[in-house]
């Protein structure tokens, strides 16, 4: 009876280290990640698309503005949003083909479009970040998740999650848009006053 007493205290001590053991060290690995990103040209067979948008100051939710460019493997997308719950107020869509995307998305990837900082102090959320200047916003969705979203801002590499080339990155979407400076010439993301804007 006292045997099988210690053998059950002895047992149970054992199971408890283990747990411990497991659930503050991962058995001394990193978990993987669920769903690990692979190289960018390997969406452009699917249904992914990559985003880039630029956010305006923090202002008046009726003078907020942003500009998004959507890129896709059927269509490349110009959105211009109004406001902190975004409603689209100016739109125009383009068409878009496998083999451009392909080209697009591996030029994207060389300027880092899914590389993170190492050792960020910044926040994930860009909200509120860099009040005063504009904010950069990188998002690689599945269409129904995000697999990847780092942002950038105008506020200095400490301020942004972000290891891209954003000034690049930045150009490589504008340029995606056919006429991009004559669809945005009326957008002001630095409004402080509601003077009839897009």
């Amino acid at each position: 009876m006292y045997f099988g007493r210690l053998l059950a205290i002895f047992t149970g001590f054992i199971i408890f280290i283990v747990l411990l053991v497991v659930l503050l060290g991962h058995g001394g690995k990193k978990p993987a990640p669920l769903n690990p990103i692979k190289p960018l040209g390997d969406y452009a067979q699917t249904s992914a698309t990559v985003s880039f948008t630029a956010d305006g100051i923090v202002n008046g939710d009726e003078m907020h503005r942003a500009i998004r460019i959507t890129v896709g493997a059927n269509r490349r997308q110009l959105d211009v949003l109004q406001g902190y719950n975004p409603q689209v107020i100016l739109s125009q869509s383009f068409a878009n083909n496998q083999e451009a995307y392909t080209v697009f998305l591996k030029a994207i990837a060389n300027n880092g479009f899914v590389a993170k900082l190492k050792n960020s102090k910044a926040p994930t959320d860009e909200r509120g970040q860099c009040a005063l200047g504009f904010r950069y916003i990188l998002d690689l969705n599945d269409g129904t998740d995000d697999l990847s979203r780092l942002w950038a801002s105008t506020c200095g590499t400490a301020v942004g999650n972000s290891g891209g080339a954003i000034t690049t990155l930045q150009t490589l979407f504008q340029d995606q848009v056919p006429s991009y400076s004559t669809l945005t010439e009326n957008v002001n993301l630095s409004a402080t006053t509601d003077n009839q804007q897009q």
